[in-house]
């Protein structure tokens, strides 16, 4: 994340950080420049991170800019993204190893909380709900990877365009593919999903014929920070704005 304090003395933190680290950008999100001219923060200002040559390093404007303040994963949340065709099991994939104060934003969980009396089906609701349930999700998503608390954001993301994958993967996510087996999958989508989710399964497969999973490689070495821990975040109020 870019610094917004200007100055001699952050022009020359900069000069500093490229000479140190080199020009090669270190997020390379998709769209990236390649050369690095500005300097980012490991770990964000807004979430306590330092000025400090080990709380920085190089990064081209476009990504420094698309980046903006969200953190990389292990960076104070550890993120996790799940795929997987529809019915492949990524749901009970995190009930079975998250941990009791993990965040999980599950699309369908949150449609369902939506409603006064949730239909016995899971996947089929009204589309008026449903579309507040998307809004409700981007915003959770928004809010879980721009936090400096030390926990476990799980998020359900089916199939994920390549481009956001790759942004993903760029900002350290960890990414987890559940996938039984095309011929499993299609089974239980066909009793366990209604009609419209079964077009899914076909889509999945054809977008990622070999997965979309790996554990992201660490930083490297050299990139791992020494700064100071960030600022422990104060528990927000109930009541207030989210």
């Amino acid at each position: 994340m870019a610094s917004k304090r200007g100055g001699r003395a952050q022009s020359g933190l900069t000069r500093l950080v490229l000479e140190t680290y080199g020009t090669r950008c270190h997020l390379r999100m998709p769209g990236c420049l390649g050369v690095a001219t500005t300097k980012d923060h490991l770990i964000p200002w807004s979430h306590g991170g330092t000025d400090t040559l080990e709380n920085l390093r190089p990064a081209c404007k476009r990504c420094n800019s698309k980046r903006q303040n969200r953190v990389l994963s292990g960076y104070g949340a550890i993120i996790k993204v799940v795929t997987g065709p529809p019915a492949a099991g990524k749901t009970t994939y995190i009930a079975e190893h998250a941990k009791p104060e993990d965040i999980v934003i599950d699309l369908d969980a949150i449609t369902r909380s939506l409603m006064p009396a949730p239909p016995a089906t899971t996947h089929v609701y009204p589309e008026h709900v449903r579309h507040v349930a998307i809004g409700a999700r981007k915003a959770a998503i928004d809010r879980a990877t721009r936090i400096a608390y030390r926990c476990t954001v799980w998020i359900i993301h089916s199939i994920p365009p390549p481009n956001v994958l790759a942004e993903y993967r760029a900002l350290r996510y960890q990414i987890i593919t559940i996938d039984p087996g095309r011929e499993v999958v299609e089974q239980r989508a066909r009793t366990m999903r209604p009609r419209y989710v079964w077009p899914t399964v076909a889509k999945w497969y054809a977008t990622y014929p070999t997965g979309c999973s790996s554990i992201v490689p660490p930083l490297e070495r050299r990139e791992q920070p020494t700064a100071e821990q960030p600022r422990t975040a104060e528990p927000v109020a109930a009541g207030a704005d989210w």
